[in-house]
């Protein structure tokens, strides 16, 4: 990774194969270390390091030959923060892979593609760098506006589930042109297609219906195959749901010239002086999902008053006119974590949970809430938790 990177900033063009910066052994072992800190618990990846040096040639030569196929994965369902996700693990092995070829080679070069303020999934950013850019670019609103403008919104429905394949591999072709590498990514989208056998719409008619993965399940006939989704879980969907977006984002910022725009995974806000602009804006975004194959979200994506206050990342923002921002706690994060935390102090009582993981998850919970502006809800739910934790010493 560090040779490729190295590469690009002194503008020198790569003369060997892309592939062979992911295919080699130190970038395998370098995945490997990677996969030891995060998931070495696992019983899959001690399995895989047991030996690891013929699994890495294994995988080394499959890259360079054009031989790698993504095995099965294992599909569950996850909630979080309220909302029901279908994730794909992948095997150990391919999780190896994937990280080489990700870290090594398409992070580094098509994270120069990308948009500064786009922060999901890349180091050195995450959450609290949005948060910050996005409060950076409120501040610069209010120098020149004050609490005058609009807001807008955009949220893609089931995003991950209608990732076109083609188009995604399009756009990568277009910035990495190796075909060894190509093959790769296709063999890994090919694990990722979907069936739709059982429903009742053509394919044609497909291309105007957003997929859902939670309530159109895999069908088995083969009949009718759709070439989009790609499975949260892997290392490869994380770089593609970021980098997929990016002829939006050129738009916006450089078509466009919106100063105050913010993206993270599939969310994404803007903020102008002008509602008739944002209408319009909204429009040019639309046309541009349209030819990734996107789709806007109708009830989530919004133009609303920014005096109004606005909701983004899980934080509940207000611009005051003195230029304060105030951030809150939106009231379902609140009201989902005083359930969570009645439920869980009942499954301490049953003896389905320690009392020391029932405090752990509070503090999990507690830890980010001082950067909020909300400190009597955090005292209310502060004394819920030590009422239900009393409960329990009592009991």
């Amino acid at each position: 990774m560090d040779a490729i990177r190295a590469a690009f900033q002194r503008k020198k063009v790569i003369r060997i194969a892309y592939i062979d910066f992911a295919a080699n052994a130190d970038a395998l072992l370098e995945a490997m270390h990677r996969m030891d800190k995060t998931s070495g618990w696992k019983y899959s990846t001690q399995a895989l390091m047991q030996p690891i040096l013929p699994t890495i040639y294994a995988i080394e030569d499959e890259l360079k030959n054009g031989t790698y196929r993504q095995g099965e994965e294992t599909m569950f369902r996850l909630c979080e923060r309220g909302h029901l996700r279908l994730v794909k693990a992948l095997l150990a092995r391919d999780m190896l892979a994937q990280h080489a070829l990700v870290e090594c080679v398409l992070v580094p070069v098509l994270q120069r593609y990308m948009m500064h303020d786009n922060g999901a999934s890349l180091k050195g950013k995450g959450i609290s760098f949005t948060r910050k850019r996005f409060e950076e670019h409120l501040r610069w609103h209010y120098r020149r506006h004050g609490t005058n403008g609009y807001v807008l919104k955009i949220d893609f429905r089931k995003y991950f589930d209608n990732i076109d394949h083609e188009k995604l591999l399009a756009a990568i072709a277009d910035k990495i042109p190796d075909k060894s590498l190509q093959a790769v990514i296709r063999h890994i989208l090919a694990a990722n297609v979907v069936d739709v056998s059982d429903s009742p719409y053509t394919l044609e008619e497909w291309k105007g219906i957003p997929y859902n993965s939670l309530e159109m399940p895999q069908g088995t006939a083969g009949t009718k195959v759709l070439h989009r989704s790609i499975g949260i879980g892997s290392p490869f969907a994380q770089i593609a749901g970021i980098f997929f977006p990016t002829r939006i984002d050129t738009y916006v910022k450089t078509v466009r010239r919106v100063h105050c725009y913010d993206a993270y995974m599939d969310d994404r806000i803007a903020v102008h002086e002008s509602k008739d602009f944002l209408i319009d804006l909204l429009g040019g975004i639309d046309e541009q999902a349209q030819a990734l194959g996107l789709f806007l979200h109708p009830k989530k994506t919004q133009i609303a008053k920014l005096a109004r206050g606005i909701r983004f990342l899980n934080t509940r923002y207000r611009l005051t006119e003195t230029g304060k921002i105030i951030r809150g706690i939106p009231r379902d994060v609140v009201t989902r974590e005083r359930r969570k935390l009645k439920h869980l102090a009942e499954l301490v009582r049953q003896g389905e949970m320690t009392r020391e993981q029932f405090i752990e998850q509070y503090k999990g919970w507690r830890g980010d809430k001082k950067r909020y502006d909300a400190h009597g809800i955090i005292l209310k739910t502060d004394k819920l938790f030590k009422d239900l934790l009393g409960g329990m010493n009592h009991g």
